[in-house]
């Protein structure tokens, strides 16, 4: 997050309840009534994405075709807003909840496949980040870390983007590192390379050539200890 066959490389978004012009008109007018209320004071949208997240966790007492529409509405308003306000738990939560009812088969063949139970995961994360500072600090870098295991959608979304399998799939756990200036940055991954083996073709630097919003960082992918 065990199955015998291979998920096929490139997966295939079923087609929604709705016809794709009614939702599109109806997903226009939810976020124009949610811009609206955040011009007037954005604790409303924060209120309603809480509701929504209520909603989610309880939805297996609706009927299929609500179950459906509303997580798809789900993923196609309230996670992206929610990943727009940068509230992420909330944004991974909408996500997770809503691939479940949205594509059911392709989200019970990913949470079959991981292998080990998400606090497991989490525990291996922590184990990563404690490592991480060590070596950062021998070398007298200060960096904050933070890291979670990939999400059910996530590894879904990047499988799709990429036409891989989900055996083909490199970073199922991640970590940010946050350092105090650019030069730390490239130290830091630097650091990163010489103790642990890089993955070819998994390197993207957003600082030489920024993302047009103005993000910037380094991506890499490299293979643990484990």
């Amino acid at each position: 997050l065990r199955a015998d066959h291979m998920m096929t490389a490139t997966p295939q978004v079923k087609e929604t309840v709705l016809p794709r012009k009614m939702r599109d008109e109806e997903i226009s007018e939810a976020l124009r009534k949610i811009f609206l209320a955040m011009s007037d004071d954005v604790r409303v949208v924060l209120v309603k994405l809480a509701d929504r997240l209520h909603s989610m966790r309880t939805l297996s007492y609706f009927d299929v075709p609500s179950q459906k529409r509303i997580a798809q509405e789900t993923l196609d308003i309230f996670a992206p807003l929610a990943n727009r306000l940068g509230i992420w738990q909330f944004k991974w939560e909408l996500e997770d909840l809503a691939f479940r009812y949205v594509l059911p088969a392709e989200y019970k063949e990913i949470a079959e496949k991981l292998a080990n139970r998400r606090a497991d995961r989490e525990t291996q994360v922590q184990d990563i980040i404690k490592r991480l500072q060590e070596e950062l600090h021998s070398e007298g870098i200060h960096a904050k870390i933070t890291g979670r295991p990939k999400h059910f959608y996530s590894i879904y979304k990047k499988m799709v983007r990429k036409g891989l399998a989900f055996e083909m799939l490199m970073d199922l756990r991640g970590v940010r590192l946050v350092v105090d200036d650019i030069a730390a940055c490239y130290k830091a991954l630097g650091i990163v390379h010489l103790k642990w083996r890089p993955i070819p073709g998994e390197f993207d630097d957003y600082i030489a050539a920024r993302k047009d919003n103005n993000y910037q960082s380094l991506h890499t992918a490299v293979i643990f200890d484990d």
